[in-house]
């Protein structure tokens, strides 16, 4: 896609640069510190990185939900391989935050008002988007925003999500109880592969809140309210959220089943 500025200079016969393309100039102008420690680049940089990956985690999930609804198994796959990929990146970026002294972080932290990531409207479009749409997320959600959802979760409860999308596909391929998967006529399907791209989904943003929950812990410590006043008891409440708990449910019965009970009981045989 050619940006408006690489369009004008097209229609003004110049050549498209790199920088055109990519509106480099625009974009290395908003990193503004509003201090003066050499830290507070640092963290500016990594949030809007990680908005930019939310960005395109929101749109391929939302394209995730047209191809489980049309079948496309082999191209559903790509996608989350993608998907996967953005998340390992977040995770990475997340964890050099670690590297910041959190007398740094203190130095400017009061610069910060009450911005907080809590607000991150894209944030919410992504866990909205997988699936989370539980009675006791968006119960902690009122709870911490004055009693009314914010406006990032109104516009997308209304949305179709991964999690509805890849059920549904599940009952067009006649699976009745998701166990039936893990058997091993159904590991064969292309519609288990692309279940256990979930799970690692799933399993990568498990990994995000508990590794963030552990940064917060590590930069201001276990009572200290963050920016936005939230308490960190609400973000460890956030690492109980599943995007596909049909999935995950799904171990418990085949930890339940006869096979498992057999071997329970084989010692016993001999």
């Amino acid at each position: 896609m050619v940006t408006a500025l690489g369009r004008r200079r097209e229609a003004a016969g110049r050549t498209l640069t790199y920088d055109d393309y990519l509106e480099l100039t625009t974009l290395l102008d908003l990193q503004r510190p509003r201090g003066d420690h050499p830290d507070e680049l640092h963290f500016i940089v990594v949030h809007q990185s990680m908005e930019l990956w939310f960005k395109l985690l929101a749109h391929d999930l939302r394209r995730m939900v047209v191809l489980l609804d049309a079948d496309r198994f082999p191209e559903c796959c790509t996608v989350m391989r993608r998907i996967n990929d953005v998340m390992t990146a977040l995770l990475v970026q997340m964890r050099s935050l670690r590297d910041l002294p959190p007398h740094g972080f203190h130095a400017f932290r009061n610069l910060l008002g009450e911005a907080s990531g809590f607000q991150s409207a894209q944030f919410r479009e992504v866990e909205l988007c997988s699936g989370l749409r539980e009675e006791g997320y968006l119960r902690d959600l009122r709870g911490v925003c004055g009693g009314a959802l914010p406006d990032a979760v109104l516009r997308n409860l209304g949305r179709r999500s991964v999690a509805d999308a890849h059920r549904e596909a599940g009952r067009r391929a006649g699976v009745a109880d998701w166990a039936e998967l893990y058997t091993d006529e159904g590991a064969a399907s292309s519609l288990y592969v692309v279940s256990e791209q979930l799970m690692d989904y799933d399993e990568l943003w498990l990994r995000w809140r508990t590794e963030h929950v552990a940064l917060v812990r590590r930069m201001v410590g276990g009572s200290a309210r963050g920016t936005g006043g939230t308490e960190i008891g609400y973000l460890e409440r956030t690492l109980r959220h599943r995007f596909f708990p049909h999935l995950w449910e799904s171990r418990d019965t085949l930890a339940a089943g006869p096979a498992a009970e057999d071997d329970r009981c084989g010692g016993d045989a001999g």
